[in-house]
């Protein structure tokens, strides 16, 4: 890239955060408040915060982009750790409950209103820590937490911030400072710190956007549920099958948390709900979360035999905790028990002998083991289940375990041939029926996918930042370092092993605050060190 003919925007910033998402609001929220509390802090700084989209210190699941009523996958004390923010989360929905669900009854539609019916007890008493409460309620709070936290501190410091709407695209390693380049103004801006914080790599793609070009009558295609936004998709198939004669055939391409999203927000917009089908979903082991396996905890226990049994093994391994979870979750499946009763005991034993592993089989875990355990322990709440329920007694949902194959546009233009390869012979099999509607929810690419994105190709090919073994997050030091003065925060940071803590998964929200915390700890330490070296 050449970079000679830009100009600098800014040649004196301490730090600078690309994305401005959920986990850069509890660095932010965290790191503010160390600075204040510390007497050794000269109380000045400037910060640059560089975000494409319009919307600041939400990320994608918590602001307009997930819509107003799609539900946490947890409840609301899974989501959020026993700490001071959830306190301060459930006295702000306390307070904050007329409106809000106000405007979840405007925004949704049946199921929606069954929502708040169903928990107008718990709300009116303000027990909120069982509820699958809508995520938006999240992300209205963090924000305005976030922008009074600031107000705050800069009443009291010398504190200049600067938001940049632009993609970063490029980033040089200038020894003693980085400069970032932008997608759309010629300017660079010169940063000392910088803190990648872009959340997960953009989703795969399956098909190409001319793919249905001349035939768009032919079937409705949505390669992101959230892009441009939920609610915009979802206006985009309503608009579509509504046009048909007959009921709409759709396809749900993964089984993730989005598929159930996108299952329970179609039953929730009674345009689509009065026109769909059959709904049909493939993944690679054909389930979904609790589907037809999920029963109310009472007084059932699990046991978890094959992990205690390793609390006799000496030279204990990454895989021989993978291999005794993988069969204590088979016995769990064969006696119908869902996630929500082997979750708990399956977890605490795991990671109980996480301690008894050397750093590298704990590397191993981290780069290998827990996203595959983490696969096999997914869960979603009761109203998300109650549509895959409702869908099975009509017996129009049919689960698929295989792998996505192709799409064609079939001969008389009225719909989609859908092919896939079985997980087990691998051979070509062709859809019963044709497809009305498609949407792809196979998640975001690995790091080893090229291309993956224009900033993050670039930061690797430079060196700046080096893929590790798992293949969807950068090698980092104990610092967070992948370059001395570069960090890495949020779900890139998987892969790695911190204070002996294994890293797989950091898109649940505990694990996200947690390494937040620990890096805004570190960036004020440092800059508190070079201000005081500076006097």
């Amino acid at each position: 890239m050449n970079n000679t003919d830009r100009n600098t925007i800014s040649l004196d910033t301490d730090m600078t955060f690309i994305g401005s998402g959920i986990t850069t609001s509890f660095i932010l929220l965290s790191f503010l408040k160390n600075l204040s509390a510390s007497d050794d802090f000269n109380g000045r700084l400037k910060l640059t915060i560089v975000e494409k989209d319009a919307e600041n210190f939400t990320g994608l699941a918590y602001g307009p982009r997930s819509g107003s009523s799609a539900l946490l996958i947890t409840s609301l004390a899974d989501f959020l750790p026993e700490s001071l923010i959830r306190q301060e989360f459930i006295k702000w929905l306390s307070q904050n409950k007329e409106t809000l669900i106000s405007e979840l009854r405007a925004d949704g539609g049946k199921l929606s209103e069954n929502w708040t019916d169903t928990h107008k007890i718990d709300i009116q008493k303000n027990n909120w820590e069982d509820i699958y409460i809508p995520r938006r309620f999240f992300g209205i709070f963090i924000k305005q937490k976030v922008n009074q936290t600031i107000a705050d501190f800069s009443s009291t410091c010398d504190f200049q911030l600067k938001i940049i709407q632009d993609e970063a695209i490029g980033i040089d390693d200038n020894l003693d400072s980085f400069q970032v380049y932008f997608k759309n103004r010629t300017e660079s801006l010169s940063t000392k710190k910088i803190i990648l914080s872009v959340g997960i790599p953009p989703v795969k793609q399956l098909w190409s956007d001319d793919f249905l070009s001349g035939h768009e009558q032919a079937a409705c295609l949505v390669k992101d549920p959230y892009n441009p936004g939920l609610d915009d998709n979802l206006h985009t198939i309503a608009t579509h099958v509504n046009k048909q004669a007959g009921p709409s055939n759709i396809l749900i391409i993964g089984s993730n948390a989005s598929a159930m999203e996108m299952l329970y927000k179609l039953h929730d917009v009674p345009e689509i709900t009065a026109k769909i089908g059959s709904v049909s979903v493939i993944s690679p082991h054909g389930e979904l979360p609790h589907s037809g396996q999920y029963k109310p905890m009472g007084q059932q226990r699990f046991v978890p035999t094959h992990l205690l049994e390793l609390n006799k093994k000496s030279d204990l391994t990454a895989k021989d905790i993978y291999e005794a979870t993988s069969r204590d979750l088979d016995e769990a499946e064969a006696m119908n028990l869902g996630t929500a009763i082997s979750e708990g005991p399956i977890s605490k034993a795991f990671v109980n002998l996480l301690d008894r592993l050397s750093h590298e089989e704990l590397g191993v875990f981290a780069c290998r083991y827990g996203n595959l355990i983490g696969k096999r322990q997914r869960r979603a709440g009761k109203h998300y289940n109650e549509v895959v329920e409702r869908l099975n007694q009509d017996g129009r949902l049919k689960l698929i375990k295989g792998y996505y194959n192709n799409l064609e546009i079939s001969a008389d233009n009225q719909g989609l041939i859908f092919s896939y390869r079985s997980s087990k012979s691998r051979s070509i099999r062709e859809h019963e029926g044709l497809i009305d509607v498609v949407i792809s929810c196979v998640g975001s690419r690995t790091l080893i996918d090229q291309p993956v994105s224009v900033l993050i190709d670039n930061l690797v090919q430079k060196g700046i930042c080096k893929v590790n073994d798992s293949g969807i997050g950068f090698a980092v030091n104990d610092q967070q370092q992948t370059a001395t003065n570069f960090f890495v925060a949020g779900p890139l940071l998987a892969g790695n092993v911190l204070n002996g803590m294994p890293l797989w998964h950091l898109e649940h929200c505990g694990r996200i605050i947690k390494t937040g915390e620990r890096l805004a700890g570190i960036l004020a330490q440092q800059l508190i060190h070079s201000t005081a070296n500076r006097l």
